[in-house]
């Protein structure tokens, strides 16, 4: 059984439901939380109160005080990727937004939406690859052609807890079984999606793939999916409501 463990995230809200979860197994063991550089300490420290603490992967000090005081680690949405010398030393597992092979790399549900694939959520170990390592648990969700990514994002959120739930303590235990992706997938990157941003006013789209595009686009207050005003050269951003009738 794993004794020491280290939950690194960049989300808020899966930060509450994983302690929950966590405390609740009422395993004696000793967990800690930390989030990336990327995130606001004080917004986390704010709504998540307890030993919240700064790693930054890139840093070979950080790096070896993980290696030399956890020896499980969970990427609960971290930002960072995990370097190789921690993976190799340390098990580590990746909780992912998205359904391992299909959706794999950033972002799942927006490219599950454009390309029409499959997505959900996975939990698999992690290796040097990108959301590439074994497979634990996995679970589709069903996306709705009324979706924005908001909207399927938020379903494949519910989907993590969902597994966190059924696994987590048969992780920490060292029971849990895995098995191999059937095939590579598709792996997308932030440099895919900030592609699919821009928005091209000459390109030739049927009605139907300009709506998924824009939905897959569209995801709350954040500012995706854009064209470049001819006049002004300034960016004009775009989103997409969908309302069914009553």
């Amino acid at each position: 059984m794993y004794s020491k463990i280290l939950i690194i995230s960049d989300n808020i809200f899966l930060c509450n439901k994983f302690e929950a979860i966590i405390s609740a197994l009422n395993l004696d063991i000793e967990y800690h939380f930390a989030i990336s550089p990327y995130s606001n300490f004080k917004q986390f420290k704010s709504l998540f109160v307890q030993d919240l603490k700064i790693y930054d992967l890139t840093k070979e000090a950080d790096v070896g005080k993980i290696i030399g005081n956890y020896d499980l680690v969970f990427s609960l949405h971290c930002k960072q990727l995990f370097p190789k010398e921690m993976v190799s030393q340390v098990k580590c597992i990746n909780i992912h937004p998205g359904y391992n092979p299909i959706n794999r790399g950033w972002y799942p549900q927006v490219f599950a939406i454009i390309n029409d694939l499959e997505v959900g959520a996975t939990i698999h170990e992690i290796d040097e690859l990108l959301d590439h390592g074994p497979i634990i648990a996995r679970l589709k969700v069903e996306k709705s052609n009324l979706d924005t990514s908001e909207k399927l994002y938020n379903k494949i959120v519910n989907a993590e807890i969902t597994l966190i739930e059924e696994n987590l303590r048969s992780i920490i235990e060292n029971k849990y079984v895995t098995f191999l992706p059937e095939q590579e997938g598709v792996l997308y990157l932030k440099k895919d999606f900030n592609e699919v941003c821009k928005l091209d006013l000459d390109e030739m789209l049927t009605t139907r793939k300009l709506i998924n595009k824009l939905r897959a686009l569209t995801h709350g207050d954040f500012k995706n999916a854009y064209y470049i005003d001819e006049s002004t050269g300034k960016k004009v951003f775009i989103k997409i409501e969908l309302e069914l009738e009553e």
